[in-house]
């Protein structure tokens, strides 16, 4: 991600591990991001491919396009029912 992007906030996903994904952005104090699991809790999209709505601090699953709160607790915001996705604060 250039450095143009990080200014504007745009959102980055990185796979952490085999179990989680992390999402980053440059907010108005920095970093800041979240920690989500690898699979959505719908039909296990990989949430690596998701598309993240910044701006509404928003992450939608590539598959069926459930949407999750980022910063809640992973409420499912639209999209098939299905549980929360779990949220954990990023390491800094």
């Amino acid at each position: 991600m250039s450095g143009s992007e990080r200014a504007a906030g745009r959102p980055r996903l990185r796979q952490v591990d085999a179990d989680t994904v992390a999402v980053e952005w440059q907010g108005p104090d920095g970093r800041d991001g979240v920690l989500v699991d690898a699979r959505c809790p719908h039909r296990g999209g990989l949430l690596r491919h998701a598309h993240v709505n910044a701006a509404a601090t928003r992450l939608v699953c590539p598959l069926h396009h459930s949407a999750f709160d980022l910063t809640d607790d992973g409420t499912q915001t639209s999209g098939p029912a299905c549980r929360a996705l779990r949220v954990r604060p990023l390491p800094q």
